[in-house]
């Protein structure tokens, strides 16, 4: 192999090694500078450079060197994505690479004997050609299209292409990127987006979007229709949120949450007290997804709080009920047995043919237990009216 070569396959080397030392590092970079942009979307355009930067330099190494085709050989053949070269004039192909052969299923002889009409859609054939027709051979040319396998199946790819020499003719080196991968996830993350969207907009829970590296909240109208807050009195900061927790149980809150983050666990759900606009309290239940990044940090929370208030009240009333009915059935199994047997008892005694003095010791006796008696029901009856009562939180 010539120095020529050596050189070209190690600048090629030299500039892969350094986008996979870097490429991170811009990732991060770009996804703290750029929160709206989705991830797929930019790793999809972070590939996209590396690959217009590849195809660019196996651009000018067929520009240098246009009688030296062994020069950049391998470059072109081990590359691993599609690529051929096609005579500008006729449009039939002049090489394909093993990635080429392997993505469309045609063998290079098979290409050889194509022109690049026979791998796209039939419907777009002359949409190709006024395109060919209307780009400079000069230019650097980019754009999207449909492509179809030998089996017939369609896929979308995306076309970069750069003038060269090939065997003393004027060609054209093209690079086609499959990017069905990514219009599906963008479909997905879209169709994800929408669903959100919608269901943020129908339900009468709060929906919350928090990202834990900036800080910020994005919320529905939960705030507003649940809590009575004005717009202008909502903030996007997580700490407005947390200010309205009651203080009571802010500590278990924040607890827990730390726990389950710590634990990597995927979902978090707590229940605590949130203070209405009006200063009284709500209890909610927030249950909420942790998103985790490469890193196992947590850095996004999805949630939705259900005001819960009459279903603690209802289990408060619940509980006081059973508490109450417990009271009344102790009562009913002593102390309103005691004035039960003495009246019993009283009555038993008391002749009821003659009048005599005793009768007259024990109708006080009798009117003595009936007091007792009286005061056991009253106390049932006081029992009884607390079951009426209305319980609110605190």
């Amino acid at each position: 192999m010539s120095y020529t070569a050596l050189r070209a396959a190690g600048l090629y080397l030299l500039l892969g090694i350094i986008w996979l030392g870097s490429y991170r590092g811009i990732w991060l970079f770009l996804s703290a500078q750029l929160p709206q942009v989705s991830p797929a979307l930019l790793e999809y355009l972070l590939h996209a450079v590396f690959i217009t930067v590849s195809a660019v330099f196996i651009y000018v190494l067929a520009r240098t060197y246009p009688g030296n085709q062994h020069e950049y050989r391998q470059l072109f053949y081990g590359h691993p994505v599609p690529m051929w070269i096609y005579d500008w004039k006729t449009l039939r192909f002049l090489a394909v690479n093993e990635a080429a052969v392997q993505k469309y299923g045609y063998s290079e002889e098979e290409f050889l004997r194509m022109t690049i009409l026979h791998i796209r859609d039939p419907a777009t054939i002359q949409q190709v050609l006024d395109d060919v027709k209307g780009t400079r051979q000069d230019l650097t040319y980019r754009g999207i299209w449909q492509h179809r396998k030998k089996n017939r199946e369609a896929f979308p790819v995306e076309i970069y292409s750069h003038s060269t020499r090939y065997a003393g003719r004027d060609a054209r080196l093209v690079m086609a990127v499959d990017i069905e991968a990514e219009i599906r996830s963008t479909i997905i993350a879209k169709d994800i987006g929408t669903r959100y969207d919608l269901l943020a907009r129908v339900t009468q829970d709060s929906i919350y979007y928090w990202d834990m590296q900036s800080g910020q909240v994005t919320r529905n109208h939960g705030p507003s229709s649940m809590f009575g807050y004005k717009e202008e009195d909502i903030r996007e900061e997580s700490s407005w949120w947390m200010e309205r927790v009651h203080p009571d149980d802010a500590a278990d809150v924040m607890v827990s949450f730390r726990e389950a983050a710590a634990g990597r666990q995927p979902n978090w759900e707590a229940e605590y007290r949130f203070r209405c606009a009006d200063g009284s309290y709500k209890y909610v239940h927030d249950r909420g997804h942790i998103v985790y990044n490469e890193k196992q940090d947590a850095v996004r929370v999805i949630g939705v709080i259900q005001d819960i208030t009459e279903r603690k009240r209802f289990i408060q009333q619940l509980q006081h009920q059973n508490d109450v009915l417990r009271e009344i059935a102790r009562i009913n199994s002593h102390e309103i047995r005691k004035p039960v047997a003495s009246i019993l008892g009283i009555i038993a005694v008391i002749d009821l043919k003659n009048e005599t003095s005793l009768n007259t010791e024990l109708f006080g006796m009798l009117k003595e237990s009936t007091c007792e008696l009286d005061a056991v029901l009253f106390k049932i009856r006081d029992k009884l009216k607390q079951l009426r009562d209305n319980h609110s939180p605190e």
